[in-house]
């Protein structure tokens, strides 16, 4: 008791604090040096107490006596601190400018301060009891961690679900790239055989029109030597010169028979070709139309043979700088089976339509002939 009314009495009027280099006035009231002289920047030159102004040239003065008792107090035994206040801040933690305990927080400012820094620096500033911060900034945290833990609950099932959609599209490409892997497989296959028999095929063809024109260039080879033989027979008579023998030997002269005409080399490029001619338009013609979308290029795919006069027509071209417009509002029409005319075909699942008379043409068709 007797220690806390000392402390009283050595306590600033100005900072609440114990004394600092402590100064005496005319007055008689004690004051730390550095409180005054920014009390007196701030209110004028006179006492924070009474109000008696300070003289005019006098000079603060150092309180000697009461300085020593300063060192005696701070240099005691420590006072009881009575019973324990629960968690507060540490004892030994103490304001690095005024050497006082940290018993305030400057919500302002961010930081712990003492009595004497709420007085100073902190006079107009948001201040609250350590503790008191210390539950309110733990109740902010809790609020924080729960939301980040729900945070990361969310993040983990989003994360779940998102390796479970990749895994599903890994499965799902593995079984699109099998699937079409088996089709082409299948398709190139189809087009080996069809490859090899139609080659085979031309090749066999070819052989036996060739060897009938070897027979015919025979046939001829012979008849030109008979023609041959003959005009030199001719000439030889024609310069005969007796009557008799000339006679005689123009009696048996034959001429080589008739020549006759050539016979016709069997070869048709239609007849070779067969259906495989439409097959290979059709299919061309299916796969270049399928194909021939933005970003996938298609080239033309020409197929009659080099310097031929005849055979199979180039496949035309369906890349084309209209088309490539037309392609950017592409829409996979199809018509109507049951609304469409009964004079047209529908095929290629209802994509193309095709007229049924191939007799009757229309030159400026009406439209209402065409839908019903």
């Amino acid at each position: 008791m007797a220690a806390q009314l000392l402390e009283e009495k050595l306590t600033c009027a100005i900072c609440l604090g114990l004394y600092q280099d402590p100064v005496t006035l005319p007055c008689g009231h004690n004051f730390c040096g550095a409180c005054i002289r920014d009390w007196w920047d701030r209110c004028g030159k006179a006492c924070p107490e009474c109000r008696e102004p300070f003289p005019d040239g006098a000079e603060l003065r150092r309180n000697v006596a009461l300085s020593g008792v300063l060192e005696v107090v701070r240099a005691g035994p420590a006072r009881d601190p009575g019973p324990d206040p629960g968690p507060g801040p540490d004892p030994a933690a103490r304001c690095p400018r005024h050497g006082r305990p940290l018993e305030l927080f400057c919500r302002t400012e961010g930081r712990c301060v003492c009595s004497v820094c709420t007085v100073r620096e902190c006079r107009l500033h948001e201040r609250a009891l350590l503790d008191a911060e210390r539950l309110k900034r733990e109740a902010q945290l809790r609020a924080s961690l729960e939301v980040t833990q729900q945070q990361a609950t969310q993040a983990e099932g989003q994360l779940l679900e998102l390796r479970k959609q990749s895994s599903q599209i890994q499965n799902s490409a593995c079984i699109l790239a099998s699937w079409v892997s088996g089709k082409f497989s299948s398709l190139l296959q189809a087009l080996e055989i069809q490859h090899t028999t139609a080659l085979r095929s031309i090749e066999v063809a070819k052989t036996q029109a060739l060897a009938q024109a070897r027979d015919e260039e025979q046939r001829l080879r012979v008849h030109l030597e008979a023609v041959a033989r003959h005009g030199c027979r001719i000439r030889e008579l024609l310069e005969q010169v007796d009557e008799q023998t000339f006679l005689q030997e123009s009696q048996l002269l034959q001429p080589p028979g008739p020549l006759g005409p050539l016979t016709p080399l069997q070869w048709d490029e239609d007849q070779q070709l067969g259906d495989l001619k439409q097959l290979l338009s059709r299919l061309c013609g299916l796969l270049l139309e399928e194909g021939s979308h933005p970003g996938a290029p298609a080239k033309p795919v020409d197929l009659a043979p080099v310097e031929a006069p005849g055979p199979l027509a180039p496949v035309p071209s369906t890349v084309c700088p209209l088309r490539r417009k037309l392609w950017q509002n592409y829409r996979n029409l199809t018509f109507d089976p049951v609304s469409a005319n009964r004079h047209f075909y529908l095929s290629r699942q209802d994509q193309q339509v095709e007229s049924c008379s191939l007799k009757k043409t229309y030159s400026d068709p009406n439209p209402q002939d065409l839908w019903l």
